[in-house]
């Protein structure tokens, strides 16, 4: 029965995240903003000030006995709280690889994951799932390892790598910022040279929580370190 108020109050929340998105952003483009894009809608920061909005209304809904049953936002926040992680995904990525077309790739990939999963949680078959998963075990370097650690993991490395280049692509227009034409290219290569740090530091730690021993992976890190040295190597002579 309050499914009425419940979608009029929605559209109010979505409408007042547009209406401070608006106000903040202007007319300008930014195709290198994170959080504002290239139209409104298209950066981190609406979803996440709907998301905001809707998770407050939906409080106040049911603390002020509005309605009995907050059906709609039941639906209307998980979708949200996906939309938050896939712009946030996209939009890191078309930052940090603004010419890559293996992003396009990725980003449908994280997309469908993301949906599928929210399809999942909302129909209740995603502990089914998981449980399922839990019981697909075999050993990997002396460790027993499941299936679903080895998911989680990947997912956690997916999290891990957007932030880390996310950290990397702020730090490298601060970096960028106030360049002249003598010290370019040694910003460059420090910037480089960041973003290679935080994605190795990235992928140790999602491997660590996936429950992949280290240990194991010591001689290719190893190798993946002097692949690092020679290649910055190689570019700090070809800017020299």
């Amino acid at each position: 029965p309050g499914a009425l108020i419940e979608l009029a109050v929605l559209a109010a929340c979505l409408g007042l995240a547009w209406l401070i998105v608006r106000t903040w952003r202007g007319n300008i483009q930014r195709p290198t903003s994170v959080w504002f894009g290239e139209r409104i809608v298209d950066g981190v920061l609406f979803p996440v000030l709907a998301l905001v909005f809707a998770v407050l209304a939906r409080w106040l809904l049911s603390r002020g006995q509005v309605v009995q049953a907050a059906a709609v936002f039941q639906i209307a926040v998980p979708i949200l709280a996906s939309l938050v992680v896939i712009r946030v995904a996209v939009r890191v990525l078309r930052v940090a690889f603004p010419q890559s077309r293996a992003v396009r790739i990725v980003e449908r990939t994280i997309s469908w994951l993301v949906w599928i999963m929210l399809v999942l949680w909302v129909t209740g078959l995603l502990p089914v799932v998981l449980a399922e998963m839990e019981g697909v075990r075999w050993k990997l370097g002396g460790v027993d390892v499941s299936l679903r650690s080895l998911v989680e993991g990947a997912l956690s490395a997916v999290v891990v790598l957007v932030a880390a280049l996310w950290t990397s692509a702020a730090i490298e227009s601060r970096l960028m910022v106030g360049a002249g034409v003598a010290n370019l290219s040694l910003r460059k290569i420090a910037a480089n040279a960041v973003r290679a740090l935080l994605l190795l530091v990235g992928v140790l730690l999602a491997l660590s929580a996936a429950g992949i021993p280290l240990g194991a992976l010591g001689v290719l890190g190893g190798a993946i370190g002097v692949g690092i040295g020679f290649g910055l190597q190689k570019l700090a002579a070809n800017y020299v």
